[in-house]
């Protein structure tokens, strides 16, 4: 029996979401929101200029889980300002 392998990577890096002070209900919609859209592989902190999105996500490269990650937090009604990776995220 042949079987093909489809190895996927995990890849981290920070999405930053500008956004206002938010009230206590505000945050709990927008990681409603960002949760229905398909960011449930991210943490969510906040920052000075906003949110920042902590992602952990699967993905056949770092482009796509990048990629993926940023039409998620688009299809939840946010923008993204920035990305940030972390350095174990890039393979040596």
């Amino acid at each position: 029996m042949t079987g093909e392998f489809n190895y996927m990577s995990h890849y981290r890096f920070s999405v930053l979401v500008p956004a206002p002070q938010w009230t206590h209900d505000e945050a709990l919609d927008a990681t409603d929101a960002l949760g229905a859209a398909g960011c449930t592989d991210a943490s969510i902190r906040g920052h000075v200029d906003g949110i920042e999105l902590l992602f952990e996500r699967t993905a056949d490269s770092l482009q796509a889980a990048i990629s993926s990650a940023i039409a998620d937090v688009e299809r939840a009604g946010y923008t993204v300002s920035k990305v940030e990776l972390e350095r174990e995220a890039i393979p040596g």
